[in-house]
């Protein structure tokens, strides 16, 4: 594991107590945050109970040691990645996991994202991505364009056809500008027939990133 994701997930781990439920996110860098957490449960003796965002999420977390509950109690704590990072917004859905990471990220009293400071680089570009229901997957894809994006179907590396999400929808992939009001902009996007969530994360406790020495506050 690179250090600086390390340290991004040590830096949310700092926040987890005692007796915590916590929404486990997905991608590389909440692999690490949870391989630490399951960690440090067995090394302090600490009781935390996990609600998984994915099925990586969840087979990281039985390997951990960490209990997994279904999301029907008060999630204290949300840890999840970003496949880019700015200072109004966080653009997620690489894994495809978009709508079960919103809705424990959203769930939570607090929801910290945590990266690799590279994921800041305003260089960097990463589409906004879609999921959407398979019937109107077509339609959805002119409304994007409508609002000057360019969507494109996501297909499989290892399969033919479309990539088919855990809650059996289809992503899209779409390059372009969020709107000058990220909030808005992500509501506007969900109130598309069709859409079933995207990847702009809007809401948020805390940004935390790490380097090859420490994390810190973006």
């Amino acid at each position: 594991m690179s250090a600086a994701k390390k340290n991004a997930a040590r830096g949310a781990l700092e926040y987890v107590e005692d007796g915590m439920v916590v929404g486990l996110g997905s991608g590389t860098t909440t692999a690490v945050f949870i391989e630490l957490l399951g960690r440090r449960m067995k090394e302090e003796g600490i009781s935390v109970s996990g609600v998984a965002t994915s099925f990586d999420s969840e087979m990281l977390a039985k390997k951990a040691g960490i209990p997994l509950i279904p999301l029907e109690r008060r999630i204290n704590l949300a840890v999840d990645g970003a496949d880019l990072v700015r200072k109004e917004y966080v653009l997620k859905g690489g894994g495809g996991a978009l709508t079960r990471e919103k809705i424990v990220d959203y769930a939570a009293e607090k929801f910290i994202v945590i990266a690799d400071e590279g994921k800041k680089d305003l260089e960097k570009e990463y589409p906004i991505v879609v999921e959407t229901v398979p019937f109107s997957y077509h339609y959805v894809m002119g409304e994007m364009e409508k609002l000057g994006l360019e969507p494109e179907l996501r297909v499989g590396g290892k399969k033919l056809g479309p990539v088919v999400t855990d809650n059996s929808n289809f992503i899209l992939d779409c390059e372009g500008e969020v709107g000058v009001v990220p909030e808005e902009f992500e509501k506007k996007l969900n109130g598309i027939p069709g859409v079933v969530e995207n990847g702009v994360f809007s809401k948020f406790w805390k940004i935390i990133l790490g380097d090859e020495e420490k994390s810190y506050e973006f």
